[in-house]
């Protein structure tokens, strides 16, 4: 059978049970930031955290870039994953929820593998590319009106068979309609790119709201 099923709310109760293993850290920074109120919307999920410290652990990253730290859980899975010597650079642009992340970075025993900058995500980019430093790993997760142009940077900073993943790329599923909402148009913009770039293999993937895993070829 290879059609798609329904992704319902008992299959995503079901996902939560035997979706991954249960984890206390991740468990315990889900709780607090659920405490932040409807902000807390802002964080990936913890199935997203456990797939993407799969993958860092697949890849083997030396040199990893996050953009839109928020409280810390994507940061902990890629800084998990990394493999001796490894390094993640955390971008927000606010330092509103450093102390959260901090202090689960600390608890899990990665803060050592984080540098924390506060900072614009593009100009941090720009940065980067000036002083021609390359990344294994991209994860972008920020504001989605620059969608478009973490894509492009994020494409020239990656080494060759770097990985990159975005998320929110179903936006709640209104990319698929026609709809007023900037955001969702934004990102369907960007799916169709993607599609025609020639540079990169990808997979768009029905996790939470929807996560692009891209390879530069």
């Amino acid at each position: 059978m290879s059609s798609q099923i329904e992704i319902n709310k008992n299959t995503i109760q079901y996902l939560d049970l035997f979706g991954y293993k249960n984890d206390k850290n991740i468990n315990q920074l889900v709780n607090e930031t659920k405490k932040l109120g409807n902000v807390s919307k802002m964080q990936i999920s913890a199935g997203q955290g456990k797939f993407i410290e799969i993958i860092v652990k697949m890849i083997k990253p030396k040199n990893c870039l996050e953009i839109g730290r928020f409280t810390g859980l994507s940061s902990m899975c890629i800084a998990r994953g990394l493999p001796k010597g490894g390094k993640l650079y955390a971008v927000d642009n606010s330092r509103e929820f450093i102390d959260i992340a901090e202090k689960y970075w600390k608890i899990d025993k990665v803060k050592k593998n984080i540098i924390s900058i506060i900072a614009d995500g593009k100009d941090t980019m720009k940065n980067f590319l000036n002083k021609k430093i390359l990344f294994d790993f991209i994860f972008i997760d920020a504001d989605k009106n620059n969608y478009l142009n973490y894509y492009k940077l994020s494409i020239k900073l990656l080494n060759k068979g770097g990985v990159l993943i975005f998320d929110n790329m179903l936006w709640g599923g209104n990319v698929t309609k026609n709809t007023k909402d900037k955001t969702a148009k934004t990102i369907h913009d960007l799916n169709k790119f993607i599609l025609q770039d020639k540079r990169i293999d990808f997979s768009l993937l029905p996790i939470a709201d929807g996560v692009s895993i891209i390879r530069k070829i």
